[in-house]
């Protein structure tokens, strides 16, 4: 009797494993596949090519797309460029523009188109964002001169829904802006101020910059959106604090040989620190050296963390705050290492080549070294993809474009993408349903539905039920100068693929497999 107990209760057990056994990315993948939804060459593309005057100038390529996601995924902002020049007459320039459509391609409209194709008074538009919360976009619009000399740089800022916002004239060689990471601000550097426009408050203020020769190349927020930091003139490196509307001098770099590099100001994670080099001395003397400093709120002045005689550069920081990832780099080796603001150091990837890397918010190190360029076409760039959880490395070679989606990595390699459970290694591919001429500039959106692959835009589709937009959906412009161009998507660009198996058993159906087998040897007993 309590035999048959015992096997009453393993079978059970079993049964139970198998009920509960979670649908496997395996089981829920079968039915997903990837559909290509708009080609952008027949809407931003055909509309860029109608911009070009071929009366007077010959088209050299096909429009290039630089796809760039809303915060959300829900909506893309596309910068074009198509290169043409005077006829008979090859030279660099061509003709810009810049469209915003729905995430699966609908609804475009041009926003601003530009001709660079002269030796003289030449438009271009460049560097289009986002806002932290996608309800705002900015780009600004350069006018040049003979032997490129910026003119005049003027920044515009719209609405998501297309209403023109602000338009801010810059200081013509530095066109510098940045989007606070926090709210809807945004800071400017117009002639002798910065300009900071409170997009939510509908105000704005500005802080004037004292001294002759004013010069800023870059500006940081602080994470918490309370500070800007900046660098005037290579030497004086300035705060501002935002809700004190104050400016402060932190420190200036000594000596006629002395800057600090503008490029490498990091704020920590918690905003209380900031990291910066000094760089000291000449090659041509033999004494260059790359002093870093550390600024803690709890410190009256920056701190010396170390010093390094080749270059270097800060990547990002840990998101304890407390540790820095940071690049060596010499003519011929390169490597990474972890950093403590106590000056510690650890070796943790080295190469003969160049390495790029970063920390993601859960620890891992991912880091991508460039291969030789193909020699034979499509002529598209490989890089070997390295993950980081020590002890573990992982190597993942002739990767074309990669991005983390939480935990998992997202990559493309040989025409198909795949994701990487870095849990449990386990992979799953599905093809690309294009050629791999196209897979050179791919970019994820951030809801992870869909893909950008050069001209094309993919849906990642599941098994339920998804119905797309409507791709020959018009958007109504809001203002004149904007064009409403119609997506001619038909059925026949649509391609179906499915993923591969991965044919793994789950953990639980293993155990529940071993349960049933000791029932079925305690059966065997009672016989």
């Amino acid at each position: 009797m309590f035999k048959k107990q015992i096997t009453l209760i393993l079978m059970f057990i079993a049964l139970i494993c198998i009920s509960f056994q979670p649908i496997s990315a395996s089981g829920s993948l079968e039915q997903m596949n990837v559909t290509v939804i708009s080609d952008l060459n027949r809407t931003a593309g055909k509309d860029i090519i109608n911009l070009v005057d071929t009366n007077r100038l010959d088209i050299s390529n096909s429009p290039v797309f630089n796809i760039l996601w809303s915060p959300d995924g829900s909506r893309m902002l596309i910068d074009v460029f198509v290169s043409a020049y005077p006829k008979g007459k090859p030279q660099l320039g061509g003709v810009y523009a810049l469209y915003v459509a729905n995430a699966d391609g609908s609804g475009i409209t041009r926003i601003a188109w530009a001709e660079a194709t002269s030796s003289s008074d030449n438009k271009r538009i460049i560097t289009p964002v986002w806002s932290r919360t996608g309800d705002y976009f900015a780009y600004v619009e350069l006018l040049e001169g003979k032997m490129h000399k910026i003119k005049s740089a003027q920044l515009h800022i719209m609405s998501n829904d297309l209403n023109f916002i602000q338009k801010v004239e810059l200081e013509n060689d530095q066109s510098i802006f940045t989007w606070s990471p926090k709210e809807d601000k945004i800071a400017a550097f117009v002639p002798g101020k910065i300009f900071i426009y409170d997009l939510g408050k509908k105000n704005n203020f500005s802080f004037s910059i004292s001294g002759d020769h004013i010069k800023i190349k870059n500006m940081a927020w602080s994470p918490d959106g309370e500070k800007i930091v900046f660098v005037n003139d290579g030497h004086d490196l300035i705060t501002l604090d935002i809700e004190k509307r104050e400016l402060n001098q932190v420190y200036s770099a000594e000596g006629i040989r002395s800057y600090i590099r503008s490029y490498d100001l990091q704020w920590s994670p918690d905003s209380k620190k900031l990291i910066f080099f000094e760089i000291k001395g000449s090659e041509e003397r033999d004494d260059l050296s790359y002093d870093m400093y550390v600024m803690d709120e709890n410190v009256e002045k920056p701190i010396k963390i170390i010093s390094f005689n080749s270059s270097s550069s800060v990547l990002q920081w840990y998101p304890d705050s407390e540790r820095l990832l940071v690049k060596k780099y010499s003519d011929d080796s390169c490597a990474l290492y972890s950093l403590a603001i106590t000056g510690e150091m650890k070796k943790l990837i080295d190469s003969d080549v160049n390495i790029d890397g970063m920390v993601t918010p859960h620890g891992y190190i991912s880091a991508t070294s460039p291969n030789p360029g193909s020699k034979i076409p499509p002529y598209i760039k490989t890089y070997d993809l390295i993950l980081l959880n020590e002890p573990d490395k992982l190597t993942i070679e002739n990767v074309t474009y990669y991005t983390w989606k939480d935990t998992d990595v997202l990559f493309v390699k040989d025409n198909k993408i795949s994701i990487l459970n870095t849990s449990t290694h386990d992979t799953w591919g599905i093809p690309l349903p294009l050629s791999s001429e196209n897979s050179g500039r791919i970019s994820l959106d951030p809801s992870g539905r869909f893909i950008a692959v050069e001209n094309n835009i993919i849906e990642l589709r599941g098994h339920s039920n998804h119905t797309h937009a409507d791709t020959g959906n018009d958007m109504n412009s809001t203002a004149s100068e904007v064009a409403t161009i119609k997506n001619h998507m038909d059925e026949q660009s649509r391609v179906n693929t499915t993923k591969e198996p991965s044919g793994l058993p789950g953990f639980t159906v293993i155990i529940a497999f071993v349960g049933a087998l000791i029932a079925l040897g305690y059966m065997q007993i009672e016989k």
